[in-house]
């Protein structure tokens, strides 16, 4: 006896599609998340320069801090 799928098609088929969406969204999480510890990491590399590195980079000691104090959750 045959078995009727046609209401299992559309859902099966729609599987791939949300899985996809997923991977898109969680690849963009891992992005924001690679982002976030690159600006971490340069923050603190900044901040540990001497006056005279952030001369010849043209930044001034307070702008170094300012930007070192930055928060690694809003930006």
């Amino acid at each position: 006896m045959a078995t009727d799928t046609s209401d299992e098609r559309p859902s099966q088929q729609r599987v791939p599609a949300l899985l996809a969406l997923l991977a898109e969204a969680l690849r963009g999480l891992i992005e924001a998340i690679e982002t976030r510890c690159r600006k971490r990491r340069g923050r603190a590399a900044l901040s540990e320069l001497t006056d005279d590195e952030l001369k010849d980079i043209g930044v001034s000691r307070a702008d170094a801090m300012t930007e070192a104090a930055k928060s690694a959750f809003w930006g």
